[in-house]
């Protein structure tokens, strides 16, 4: 009897501690997903039936594609564009930026477009100095930077985009951030990039950035349908993303996911909708475009916002009117607020988190 207890207890001493022993904590996750120069008027209204209706913008033969939800008999044009977005995304957490409603996104930098967008983002505060989409390296540090020089991050932080400029937005040659990682200098497609967003969030980073591009691409092409169908697939690459995150217990119920853009796009005249500049560009600039020189390329300011997870409290997206904007500068701060770290360490002169971004 002592000797089957001899034999025994080791291993019931080992299920008891096992039983016994206080869950392990859970660690926050981020994901951030941006996609080029996406209209929030596509976002919220669906394919624009004056675009569809211009044959400089979209093949007439096109018209009964089911990419193009104005030709869909469906009463909600923009669900049928982004399904995702918003029957889960907009339902479950937070959706932004429809001036329809009275609400209002923007970008707080002047000059309207990618870097400095981008730069926004990453850094939370707009940078006078950005004026073009060249390669410099980026002077601010990002929340990335920031991140990956945390215990329990370091080495757990990574991007991916569909832009050659990201290495130097992002200012590996200081953070040492693994971007674009094996793309060397080659402009991949959103394809591609996909695929390499998903490889790095099987590889269970801490925070993953995945930025696509080809809807700004086909939008200055002129190319109103490609537009549109890039939307549907960001839309199904965020549900892959979602799905992940959901199916794999390293995420699940600890991942914050936001969804933005860099820049909103013209409104008027109509093929205003291919550009985006604001009037200091054009200041700088007085020979480019001469017919926005005065104003600027008018709306390509106004974006939009959308958050999923355990720290998004929908109660508080209805905060942002359009005397009270969001801007893309809040969220660095929500991304690191969304992950436990404190974002005034980091820079407590940037934009403070959105609303409706709670700590873990």
């Amino acid at each position: 009897m002592r000797s089957w207890i001899r034999f025994f207890a080791p291993a019931f001493v080992a299920v008891f501690a096992l039983l016994t022993a206080p869950a392990m904590a859970a660690e926050p996750k981020l994901v951030l997903v941006t996609f080029d120069g996406v209209r929030w008027q596509d976002v919220f209204r669906g394919a624009d039936p004056r675009l569809v209706d211009d044959k400089a913008f979209v093949n007439p033969d096109l018209k009964s594609d089911v990419l193009d939800p104005a030709y869909v008999q469906v009463k909600d044009r923009a669900a049928a564009l982004m399904p995702f977005l918003h029957g889960v995304v907009a339902k479950q957490g937070v959706l932004i930026g429809n001036r329809d409603q009275g609400q209002c996104a923007s970008v707080a930098n002047d000059m309207w477009f990618s870097y400095p967008g981008y730069s926004e983002i990453i850094t939370g505060k707009p940078d006078p100095n950005i004026v073009e989409n060249d390669k410099i390296w980026n002077p601010r540090p990002s929340f990335l930077e920031y991140a990956n020089q945390k215990p329990g991050f370091r080495g757990k932080v990574a991007m991916v985009g569909t832009w050659t400029l990201f290495p130097y937005i992002l200012n590996t040659q200081r953070s040492k951030l693994p971007v674009n990682h094996g793309f060397g200098d080659a402009y991949p497609t959103d394809t591609r990039t996909g695929r390499e967003g998903l490889a790095l969030l099987k590889a269970h980073n801490r925070v993953t950035y995945i930025a696509f591009g080809d809807t700004d691409e086909l939008a200055h092409a002129g190319d109103y349908a490609g537009y549109l169908a890039a939307m549907e697939r960001a839309d199904e690459y965020l549900r892959q993303v979602w799905d992940l995150i959901q199916s794999d217990p390293y995420y699940r119920d600890q991942t914050t996911m936001i969804v933005s853009t860099d820049h909103g796009r013209g409104k008027e005249p109509l093929s205003a909708w291919r550009d985006h500049a604001g009037k200091r560009y054009f200041d700088l600039n007085p020979t480019y475009q001469p017919e926005f020189n005065a104003t600027g390329v008018i709306g390509s300011d106004e974006v939009w916002i959308a958050a999923l997870g355990p720290t998004i409290d929908r109660a508080k997206a209805p905060a942002y009117t359009l005397q009270n904007c969001a801007y893309s500068a809040q969220i660095a701060s929500s991304a690191l607020s969304a992950v436990g770290l404190d974002w005034r360490a980091f820079d407590p002169t940037i934009a403070k988190p959105l609303s409706f971004v709670k700590k873990p």
